[in-house]
Order: C-alpha cells, then structure tokens, then sequence
C-alpha cells in the first residue's frame, strides 16, 4: 500500500503553487501596466515627437530620448547626475507634466548606461569620459537640437553633478542657452559633506548617540577624499537626514515606456563593487571631487533657477543658498519642495513641474 502523503509535503506544495501564481500576476501586471505605459505616451505624443536614437557624437554612438507634444516648443536639455548615474528611462515621471509646453531631450552621458553598451568594444575602459569631453560632447547635443528642432537658445536642465556640466557649459555658451536650471545644486562636494556632517553630529549628541563611529568616518575622508571614503560617511551621516518623499526608482524603470536591458545591466553595475564602478569613470569622479563652483565664475549672463528639495544633504540647501547669494544673473530665484531630498524631481515630480513651468513663465 502507497503510504498517504505528509502533512508538511502538502503544505510545502500549496505554498509552491501560491508562489508561483503571485510571480507570474506579478510578472502579467508589470508587462500589462508597462504596456499601457508604451500605449499612451505614444497616442499623446502622436502628433509631436516620441524618439530614442544613438548620435554621432564626438566619435561616439550616444543615446538620447526626445519627447514632446509639439516640436516647436521650447527644447530642455537635462543633464543626469552621478557623476554616471543615467535616470533617463525614468524622467517621464517628471517629463510628462511639461510635455504640453516643452521638448525634453534625456542624454545617456559618454562613460555610462545605454552609451557605454554602444561603445563597449571601442573604449571599454572608458579612457575618454574625462570632464573636457563631457563638455564638448554636450555642445554637439546642442547644436543638433538647436538645427533639429529651429531653435536658437535651448534651455538647460541638471541634476546633482549633471549642475556641474550644466553650469560650466551655460557660462561658456551664453549664446546658445536660454536659461539655467539646476535640480540640486552642486557646489562642492567637501563643502556639502562638511554641512551634512555637522548636523548629522551635532543631531547624533542631542540624541545621545555614540557618534566615534561617524567622527572617525569624516577623519577619513577629509585625509582621503575619495568616493568610498565619501559613501562610508554619507552611510552613518544618512540617518539623520531623512525625507519623507522619495523617487520610487525601481518601480519607475519597471514601469517604464523606454527602460531597456542595457538600462537594467548600468543599474546592476551600480550596485556592484563601489571601486570597480568608480574606476570605470575614474576621470569623471576626480574631476568632481576637486570641483569648487564657488572658485569659478560667478556670473551668468542668462536667467538662473535653483530648485532642491528641503532635505537634501546630498547637495544641501545651505551650500547652494551660500554659492546663490553670490552669482550674478539677469534674472535668479532659488525655490524648495518640502519634505523631498536629492531626487526632488522624481520624489514630487508634479509639484516639481509646475515650479519649472512656473519659473519659466515668470
């Protein structure tokens, strides 16, 4: 006689069974609801412009993505943070509130995400993403939206390191750029980790917090300012620091209209080990570390506007504040999104929005 089945294989079987259904209705809900992502965007900008090609830029195949309702609005460029940290297949979420006034063009930097797949065989070492090439690779992108799409001035957009590109490039370019915005300001990277240290220790003592953990941290990263001295810190200093708001990156990219593989591979490669990743973009990264945009020029000869979120200790407000009393534009404000940190513009991207179309118009 066949002996009766246990109890426990039973059990094991049926939570088998359950798993299996959840992963697959998770597995239909996301190709269903990114579907119906594809869909739209593409019947909303059906009679404007909905592209992703790879440019001949400077000796490279690199990737942009172009969206907008009508092609004669005005053109933002935006310009991703890291430094090689592309968020271009998630920008929608904030691009989809200007699309009715604005084309937007994302841009994966030389060095990272679907570019650096493009150019793996010819420069696997990335020997060319140096600081200098970033700004000439940049003023391409221009020059081909400027042709692309009849205009004479573009708006330019950055975001955390992507204020570093952005400010130096639109103070040398005065006669190509409209306006400047910068999402996060990045004045220097020592002047904003020392802000967020303070604070963070003086919080850790009110609490009573042992805080030689963290003291020790920023010994060692004012002795060796590098990247993952600068992270270590970042990690026990983060504590104290938190934002209510924050972007849903993952979620974003899994529902994305425009998130491909080579997307999935650059986000795995982040998560990796923290010295290969830097040494591949080693030029990028020693040229932000050094980078004081309080010793640089101070004067912009188009309007300038800061947005940040009020609890970003990434770029802390203080920091920009300090370097924004201290410009010269035609034209500058500096505004706050409550309860956001670094990532305002995914965190609150509607309220974000309407602050840049608010800004804009003014």
């Amino acid at each position: 006689m066949k002996k009766p089945k246990s109890t426990l294989g039973k059990v094991l079987k049926v939570v088998a069974i359950v798993l299996a259904l959840l992963i697959a209705a998770t597995i239909l809900m996301v190709v269903f609801l990114r579907a119906s992502n594809y869909f739209n965007h593409k019947l909303q900008l059906a009679n404007g412009i909905n592209e992703s090609e790879y440019l001949d830029v400077n000796g490279q195949k690199q990737y942009i993505l172009m969206t907008g309702k009508d092609t004669s609005n005005p053109v933002i460029i935006y310009l991703h943070g890291g430094p090689s940290s592309p968020d271009t297949c998630v920008a929608y979420n904030f691009v989809d509130h200007l699309m009715d006034e604005y084309t937007f063009i994302g841009w994966d930097q030389r060095g990272c995400g679907r570019t650096y797949y493009r150019n793996i065989e010819a420069d696997p070492e990335n020997k060319t993403a140096s600081f200098e090439q970033a700004l000439e690779d940049l003023d391409e992108i221009v020059d081909y939206a400027r042709e692309r799409f009849g205009q004479e001035k573009v708006i330019i957009m950055g975001h955390s390191y992507g204020t570093v590109l952005g400010s130096t490039y639109v103070r040398t370019h005065p006669d190509k750029v409209s306006t400047y915005i910068g999402i996060g300001q990045m004045v220097s990277l020592e002047r904003a980790d020392v802000y967020s240290y303070n604070d963070a220790l003086s919080k850790a003592q009110a609490a009573g917090d042992d805080t030689t953990e963290m003291e020790k941290a920023f010994d060692d990263f004012k002795n060796n300012p590098e990247i993952p001295t600068l992270l270590t810190l970042r990690n026990l200093t983060s504590k104290y620091h938190p934002a209510e708001k924050h972007g849903d990156y993952l979620g974003l990219a899994l529902f994305s209209p425009y998130s491909g593989i080579d997307d999935i591979k650059w986000f795995i490669k982040q998560l990796g080990d923290i010295h290969e990743y830097v040494a591949l973009n080693q030029q990028l990264f020693d040229y932000v570390l050094k980078f004081d945009a309080l010793e640089e020029d101070l004067n912009y000869e188009m309007p300038v506007y800061f947005i940040s979120g009020s609890e970003d200790w990434v770029c802390p407000v203080q920091s920009t504040q300090e370097y924004y009393e201290k410009i010269t534009a035609p034209k500058k404000d500096f505004r706050t999104i409550e309860k956001c940190g670094h990532d305002v513009q995914l965190a609150s991207s509607r309220e974000f929005s309407q602050l840049v179309k608010e800004l804009l118009a003014d």
